[in-house]
C-alpha cells in the first residue's frame, strides 16, 4: 500500500474544531455537494435495527439489560447486609403494571428468534405460573417489609417465615413448568429469570433466617439448596442455549444463528453468570463483578446476504472471520479501514470500505494487539481510513452501505460511511467521530449498530450498556469477493472496566481473561490460553498449559487498604501454584486442590470452586499500580477469576471472633456432655477432623489461651476416637499400617477435603492385551479376639469421591455389599491455613435437587426388621458419608471369623479418596436383632463344617499321593519308580484344594491357604529331586527346547498345563549327547503318547554301537501309566490306601489355620507352578477362585492316555546320545529320564 495515501483518510471528530458539520467532500469533485443529512434522506431504506426484529425482542433485551442492572448495582453498592434484598426492585420489573407482559413478552422473544411456537396448552400452563408466582412474591415482599419496620415483633418474624416458605414451596412447584419438555428453549428466558427470583429469595432466607426465628439447621438446609440449585439452575441454561444455538446453525442461516446468540447470552447467560455471586458466605460484603464476554451487532450487508443460507463449510468460515476467536481482555485503540474500488455506477467508479483491521492495548498496556486484514482478499485499494478511539465508549453507530444496484439482492455492496456516537471514559457527554466515503444516491441502506440502554431501546450518553470492543470482515458469500466487504461491530458489557482497579472496602472480581499470558512450554504440550467459558462465568476462561504458565495482571489501588484474596478455578488434579506481587513484596506457594476428574461439555457450575490464596497484603495509600502473577508447572488448571477482598481492623476481629465461636460449637459438639467425658456416638473421626481444622482457623494473635484449650480438647477428641476404633489407622496417618493393599494404592496429604493423609484409590490395572484385569482393593480383618459376642457394631467412613467402588462388610456372609459412587462435589476451601471461608461441603446435586442420604440400617430393618443381611449391590450409596452395621454372634477365637473390611475397585475407570473409616462397638443385640444373628450364626456353621469336610477330603488325597512320592519322612529322595506323571498327578490333587484364596480377592490368603503352600512345598521338592537325578537336561521340556537339537517343526506345547514335546510328522526329531560314567548300568524311562498310524521311537546310544530302542504305537495309549517293571500304581493303589496312616480322631487344624487375621503378610514363593500375582485370572469369578475347582473323586490320570516304559542300559563310553523321534502320525513326549542305578 501507498504510504502516501494516508493523508487522503477522512476522520470527522465533531468535538473538535477541525470539522465542520457539513463535509463537502473536496477530493471527490464528481460528486455531488450534500451534506450527511441530505444523504440519509435519499437512503431508500433507512434504519434497519440490529436487533432486526420486533419490539418484543428489543423490548425484552431492554428490560433484561435493565434487571442485570439491578441486580449488579444492589451487589456492588447495595445494602447488603441488611436484610433487604433486590427482589422488591426486581418485582416491579417483572410485573410493573401487575399483569404478566414482561414474561409474556420473554416467551415471544425466544419464540421470535427460533421461529418455533409453544403450543396453547403449554403457553396456558406457563403463563398460569406467571400469576402464581406474582401473588406469593408479592406477600413475601410486603411481609419483608412489614418486619423490617419492626424486626423484633414476633407476629411479624412468624408471618414473614410464612411467607417465605410459601414463596419457596411455590418456586419448587413451578419451575418444571418453565421446562415442560419440547419447549425448553422457547421457555429459556422465563426459566432464567425466575431462576434469579428463587435464588434471591432463598439468599434472602440465609441472610435473614436467624432473626426471622428459623432454626440453625433450617437455615444450612437453606445454604445447601441455595448452592445446589445455582448449579442446576445455570446448568440447564446453558445445556438449552447450546441446544437452541446448534439448531439454528443446522438451518445455515449465519444472521439467525448470531441474532440468537447475541439476545440469548443477554437474556440468559448474563442472568446466570450472576448466580455464583448470590453466595452470602462467600460474598458478605458488596461486590464489584464484571462481564467480559462479547456480542456482535448485525452485519453490515444487503438484506439478499443476511437472509441467505450456507453450506456448513461456508457458514464456518463466516463465524471464523466474524467472531473473534477467545483471547485476553484489551482496549480497542483504532479501527483501521482500507478503501477502494467496488463497483461502477453511472459510469462512476464507487467505493466502499474493503477491509479492515484494528488495534487493541492489552489491560497491562505492554503489548500493542494488530489485527490481521479481514475483508476482500485482493482489494484494489485507493486509501486508507483511520478512526481513533483511545478511551472513547463508543455505544451507537449509524453505518450506510452502497449498492450498485437499487435492488437489495445485488450483487456489489459495501460501506461507506459511519457515524460513532460515543462519550468519554468517565463521562456521559455524547459526541461524535465519523468516516465519509463518496455516496451513492438512491441506493443505499442506513443501519443503526448497537446494543439498548437499560431505559431505551436506542442507548444514549447517559443510558448505555455496552462499548464499541471490535471490528470484523468477511467476504464470504458475496459474489466477487475482492470487491465486496460485509463488516460487524463487536460489544463488551460497561461493567468490564478498562482498567484493573481495586475498590476499597468492596470485594473485586478480575476475570482472569483481563491479563496477560506468558507460557514456557516444552514441545508438543498446549501453551497457556484463552478458552470459550460455558455460559455461566460472563465470559473466557485462562487455561494455563503445559511447562511454566504465568498469568500476569496489573492491578491499580487508590488507598492503604488490607486484603485477602481468592480464586475461582476448576484442576484436574492438585496443581502446586506461586502468587506474587513483586513490589508489595509478596510471595507464597500453596497447593491448588483438584476440584473435578473430568472435563465434560459444557463445563458444569459445580466445578468450578474457590481456594483462598494464604496471603495477606496492603496496599500503599494513594494511586499505586502493581502486578499480581499466578504461576503454574505442567498444572491442568483453568482460572475464572481472582478476587480480591478488603481486611480491616474491624473486620479481622469480627472474623476472629467468628472463627472462634465456630470452633466452641464443633468442639462442644463433639462430646456427650460439658464434662467432656466420652465422644457421642454419632461424632465420626471425620468431625473430629474437621473441628480440628476450625480451631487451626481460629486467630492465635486474638485468641492465645481460647485456642490453646480448643486444640487441647480436640486432641483429647481424637484420642477417644482412636481408643474406641477397632479399626487400626483408620486415617491412615501411618501410611497403610494395618492395611493388606493393592501394590497402585498411595496415602496423600494434598486434599483439603481431608485433615492430613488420605488414601487414594485409582482404577483396576489391566493387561496390554486387556484379557486381564488386577483390581485395586484396601482391606482390614478385625481380629475375633477383639469383639464381643452378641454385638452390633457400626462401619463408617468418609468419601471424597469415588466411581464403582465396592465396600464388602463381612462375617457369615456378605452383610453389606454396597456400590459408593460419590460426587466429586464438595467445597474445597474450608480449611486452613488461610480460613477465608465457607467451610460448609456442597451438597450433592442429582437431576437438579439434593440427594438424600441412603441409610442402609433403614434399608435392612424395612426388609427385616433389623436384619443387617443384603444381598449382592444392595444399593447405590451416594452420601460422602457412609455408616453401616454388623452383628456378632458367639466369639470363635479358634475360628476366628472376626469382620472383614474391604474396598475394592474391579473397573479401569474406577477411583476412590477415603479417610476416617470406623468400627466401633454401637450396643448389644436384643430382640428380632439377636434372633436373626443367631438364625445366621447356625448357617454359618453348617457351611464351615461343609467346607472342613471338603478341605479334608481334598487334603487326606493329596497328602497321600505326595508321602508316596519319597522314601522318607523328611522327603530327601525320590522313590526310584516315581516318574513325571507321579509327580504332576499329586500337583493336580493339590491344586484341587478349596479355599486356598480369598473369595473377594484372588491373592488374599484364604482359610487353607498355609497347608496349600506346605503341600506346594513338597511338590516343589519333588520337582528339585526329579530334576537332579535326571540326567538328562531339560527332560520334562520345562524350559522349550534348550539343551536339546531340534528340527524346525518339532516343537513344545503346553498341554493340561505341562509341557510336551511334540514332533508332528516323520522328518521331525530331538537329540541330546550326554555325558555319563563308564561301566555303570543307568535306567532309560519315557513317559509319552502316539497318535494316528506309524510308530515313535527313543533311542539310547553310546560311541561303540551299543543301542537300545524304545517304541511306541497309538495302541499303547489304552494302557494308562504302564510300568514295564510291573510296579503298580501306587497313588490309585486300594493296597495303599489302605496302608495311609489316617486317623479318624486326628484334627488336621494343625495344617488348616482358620485363624486368617493372623496370616503372615508375606510375597509368595514363586515356584514352578505356583500361582503368581501375574497368573492369577481375575476376570474369572471370585466364588469360582475360592472353590478351587473341587472334585475330590475324578481322577485325571485316568483320562491322560500317556505310555511310561523303561530300559536298562550299559555304556561302554561316558558319552551317549538320546534321539526321539516317528515314522508317522503324531508323537507327544511328555518326559524323558535318565537314571544312574546307583541312585536305586
Amino acid at each position: 500500500m501507498n504510504q502516501n495515501n494516508q493523508n487522503e483518510m477522512q476522520i470527522i471528530d465533531s468535538s473538535s474544531n477541525d470539522f465542520s458539520q457539513s463535509n463537502r467532500y473536496p477530493r471527490y469533485p464528481l460528486a455531488k455537494e450534500s451534506n450527511y443529512k441530505d444523504w440519509l434522506a435519499s437512503c431508500d431504506e433507512s434504519n434497519l435495527d440490529t436487533l432486526s426484529a420486533t419490539s418484543d425482542v428489543k423490548d425484552t433485551v431492554s428490560k433484561v439489560l435493565g434487571i442485570v442492572n439491578q441486580i449488579l448495582g444492589f451487589l456492588g453498592l447495595g445494602f447488603i447486609g441488611t436484610g433487604l434484598g433486590v427482589l422488591g426492585d426486581l418485582f416491579n420489573s417483572f410485573w410493573p403494571s401487575n399483569n404478566n407482559a414482561v414474561w409474556e413478552a420473554f416467551l415471544r422473544s425466544v419464540e421470535e428468534l427460533i421461529n418455533r411456537r409453544v403450543g396453547e396448552v403449554e403457553r396456558f400452563r406457563i403463563e398460569a405460573q406467571f400469576t402464581g408466582l406474582k401473588n406469593v412474591m408479592s406477600n413475601y415482599n410486603g411481609a419483608l417489609r412489614d418486619w423490617n419496620g419492626n424486626r423484633t415483633n414476633t407476629a411479624l418474624q412468624s408471618e414473614v417465615r410464612s411467607r417465605f416458605d410459601n414463596a419457596d414451596d411455590a418456586f419448587a412447584a413451578r419451575m418444571p413448568e418453565f421446562r415442560i419438555q419440547g419447549f425448553e428453549i422457547q421457555s429459556l428466558a422465563i426459566y432464567a429469570q425466575a431462576a434469579t427470583l428463587h435464588l434471591l429469595l432463598l439468599r434472602d432466607g440465609v441472610v435473614n433466617g436467624r432473626l426471622w426465628g428459623f432454626a440453625p439447621e433450617t437455615v444450612e438446609r437453606l445454604y445447601d439448596k441455595l448452592v445446589c440449585l445455582s448449579g442446576a439452575y445455570a446448568d440447564h441454561c446453558t445445556f438449552f442455549y447450546r441446544q437452541g444455538l446448534e439448531e439454528l446453525r443446522g438451518r445455515g442461516n449465519w444472521n439467525a444463528f448470531n441474532t440468537y446468540r447475541r439476545n440469548m447470552t443477554i437474556q440468559v447467560l448474563d442472568i446466570i453468570s450472576l448466580f455464583s455471586n448470590y453466595d452470602p458466605r462467600i460474598y458478605e460484603i458488596n461486590t464489584n463483578t464484571q462481564l467480559t464476554r462479547e456480542i456482535y451487532t448485525e452485519p453490515l450487508a444487503n438484506p439478499g446476504w443476511l437472509n441467505s443460507h450456507s453450506n456448513p463449510t461456508q457458514f464456518q468460515q463466516i463465524e471464523n472471520d466474524l467472531i473473534r476467536s477467545p483471547s485476553v481482555f484489551s482496549n480497542l485503540q483504532t479501527l483501521i479501514m482500507d478503501a477502494g474500488f467496488a463497483f461502477f455506477q453511472a459510469g462512476i467508479a464507487r467505493q466502499t470500505v474493503l477491509r479492515t483491521r484494528t488495534t487493541s492495548i492489552n489491560m497491562n498496556r505492554t503489548a500493542v494487539i494488530i489485527t490481521p486484514w479481514q475483508g476482500a482478499p485482493h482489494p484494489n485499494v485507493s486509501h486508507e481510513l483511520h478512526v481513533t478511539l483511545l478511551d472513547r465508549n463508543v455505544f451507537n453507530i449509524n453505518s450506510v452501505v452502497g449498492r450498485e444496484i437499487s435492488s437489495q439482492t445485488g450483487n456489489f455492496f459495501g460501506v461507506q460511511q459511519a457515524i460513532f456516537h460515543f462519550v468519554w471514559a468517565g463521562g456521559n457527554a455524547a459526541t461524535t467521530t465519523q468516516f465519509n466515503l463518496p455516496p451513492i444516491s438512491g441506493h443505499s441502506t442506513s443501519i443503526t449498530s448497537n446494543i439498548p440502554g437499560t431505559n431505551s431501546t436506542t442507548p444514549t450518553g447517559s443510558d448505555y450498556t455496552h462499548r464499541l470492543s471490535s471490528l470484523t470482515s468477511t467476504s464470504v458469500g458475496t459474489w466477487q469477493r475482492d470487491r465486496t466487504n460485509i463488516m460487524a461491530y463487536g460489544w463488551t458489557h460497561v461493567s468490564a472496566e478498562r482498567t484493573n482497579r481495586i475498590i476499597p472496602n468492596r470485594i473485586t472480581q478480575i476475570p482472569a481473561v483481563k491479563g496477560s499470558l506468558i507460557s514456557d512450554n516444552p514441545p508438543n504440550t498446549l501453551r497457556t490460553r484463552v478458552e470459550s467459558g460455558p455460559g455461566h462465568t460472563g465470559g473466557g476462561l485462562v487455561v494455563m498449559g503445559g511447562g511454566t504458565s504465568l498469568l500476569q495482571m496489573r492491578i491499580t489501588s487508590s488507598a492503604r487498604q488490607r486484603y485477602a484474596m481468592r480464586l475461582r478455578y476448576l484442576a484436574l488434579d492438585p496443581a502446586a501454584v506461586e502468587v506474587r506481587i513483586p513490589e508489595l513484596g509478596v510471595h507464597v506457594k500453596f497447593q491448588m486442590p483438584q476440584t473435578a476428574t473430568t472435563l465434560p461439555a459444557p463445563l458444569p457450575y459445580s466445578h468450578l470452586r474457590y481456594v483462598d490464596i494464604p496471603l495477606r497484603f496492603e496496599t500503599p495509600n494513594g494511586e499505586n499500580t502493581w502486578t499480581f502473577e499466578l504461576r503454574t508447572t505442567n498444572a491442568a488448571v483453568t482460572i475464572d477469576r481472582v478476587e480480591f477482598i478488603p481486611v480491616n481492623a474491624t473486620a479481622l476481629e469480627y472474623e476472629g471472633k467468628r472463627h472462634l465461636e465456630k470452633a466452641k460449637k464443633a468442639v462442644g459438639d463433639l462430646f456427650i456432655n460439658n464434662g467432656k467425658e466420652a465422644l457421642k456416638v454419632d461424632t465420626t473421626d471425620y468431625d473430629v477432623d474437621q473441628a480440628a481444622n476450625l480451631v487451626e482457623c481460629v486467630p492465635e494473635e486474638l485468641y492465645t489461651k481460647e485456642k490453646m484449650i480448643l486444640l487441647d480438647e480436640v486432641k483429647h477428641a481424637k484420642r477417644f476416637s482412636q481408643s474406641r476404633n477397632l479399626i487400626q489407622n483408620g486415617d491412615f496417618e501411618f501410611a497403610t499400617d494395618g492395611w493388606m493393599t493393592s501394590s497402585n494404592v498411595i496415602v496423600q496429604a494434598d486434599n483439603t477435603v481431608f485433615k492430613g493423609n488420605y488414601l487414594k484409590m485409582p482404577g483396576a490395572r489391566e493387561t496390554e492385551a486387556g484379557t486381564t484385569t488386577f483390581p485395586t482393593y484396601v482391606f482390614q480383618k478385625i481380629d475375633e479376639s477383639r469383639l464381643k459376642p452378641y454385638t452390633r457394631y457400626k462401619v463408617r467412613g468418609f468419601v471424597g469421591s469415588s466411581h464403582d467402588v465396592r465396600l464388602i462388610l463381612e462375617r457369615y456372609g456378605k452383610e453389606v455389599d454396597a456400590l459408593l459412587n460419590v460426587r466429586n462435589d464438595l467445597s474445597l476451601d474450608t480449611v486452613a491455613p488461610s480460613c477465608i471461608e465457607a467451610n460448609q461441603p456442597y451438597p450433592i446435586i442429582h437431576d437438579g435437587c439434593l440427594t438424600n442420604v441412603i441409610d442402609t440400617n433403614s434399608y435392612e430393618e424395612a426388609q427385616s426388621g433389623h436384619a443387617n443381611f443384603k444381598k449382592e449391590h444392595g444399593m447405590c450409596h451416594q452420601s460422602h458419608q457412609f455408616d453401616f452395621h454388623i452383628d456378632t454372634g458367639e466369639v470363635h477365637i479358634n475360628k476366628n471369623p472376626g469382620i472383614w473390611v474391604l474396598f475394592k475397585i474391579s473397573s479401569p475407570e474406577g477411583h476412590a479418596t477415603l479417610d476416617n473409616i470406623e468400627l466401633i462397638e454401637e450396643g448389644p443385640l436384643v430382640g428380632e436383632s439377636l434372633a436373626l444373628v443367631k438364625k445366621r450364626e447356625k448357617k454359618w456353621k453348617h457351611e464351615m463344617e461343609t467346607r472342613w469336610l471338603q478341605t479334608k477330603e481334598v487334603y487326606e488325597k493329596a497328602k497321600g499321593a505326595i508321602d508316596a512320592l519319597f522314601t522318607d519322612a523328611q522327603d530327601q529322595a525320590l522313590k526310584f519308580d516315581i516318574n513325571i506323571s507321579h509327580i504332576i498327578s499329586a500337583e493336580h490333587l493339590v491344586q484341587s484344594m478349596p479355599y486356598v484364596y480369598n473369595k473377594w480377592i484372588s491373592d488374599v490368603p484364604g482359610m487353607n491357604y498355609d497347608i496349600y503352600i506346605e503341600l506346594e512345598r513338597r511338590i516343589t521338592q519333588a520337582y528339585s529331586l526329579y530334576e537332579r537325578r535326571n540326567i538328562i537336561k531339560n527332560g520334562d521340556f520345562n524350559h522349550d527346547l534348550n539343551h536339546w537339537h531340534a528340527t524346525p517343526h518339532a516343537k513344545i506345547q503346553l498341554i493340561d498345563g505341562t509341557a510336551v514335546l511334540v514332533l508332528p510328522n516323520w522328518s521331525s526329531n530331538v537329540s541330546q549327547n550326554l555325558c555319563v560314567e563308564q561301566n555303570r548300568g543307568y535306567v532309560l524311562r519315557v513317559t509319552v503318547k502316539k497318535e494316528g498310524p506309524g510308530k515313535g521311537y527313543v533311542t539310547i546310544s553310546d560311541c561303540n554301537g551299543n543301542q537300545e530302542t524304545l517304541t511306541f504305537t497309538s495302541c499303547d495309549n489304552y494302557v494308562s501309566n504302564e510300568i514295564t517293571n510291573d510296579q503298580s500304581e501306587y497313588h490309585f493303589s486300594q493296597e495303599m490306601n489302605e496302608q495311609r496312616s489316617y486317623n479318624p480322631t486326628e484334627t488336621i487344624n494343625e495344617q488348616l489355620d482358620y485363624r486368617l487375621g493372623q496370616v503372615r503378610n508375606e510375597q509368595r514363593c514363586y515356584t514352578r507352578n505356583a500361582i503368581t500375582n501375574d497368573q492369577s485370572e481375575y476376570h474369572f469369578s471370585q466364588e469360582m477362585n475360592e472353590q478351587r475347582s473341587y472334585n475330590p473323586n475324578e481322577s485325571i490320570h485316568e483320562q491322560r492316555n500317556y505310555v511310561t516304559r523303561t530300559i536298562d542300559f550299559f555304556p561302554d563310553t561316558d558319552q551317549v546320545r538320546i534321539d526321539i523321534g516317528e515314522t508317522e502320525g503324531i508323537f507327544k513326549v511328555e518326559s524323558i529320564e535318565l537314571i544312574c542305578m546307583k541312585s536305586q
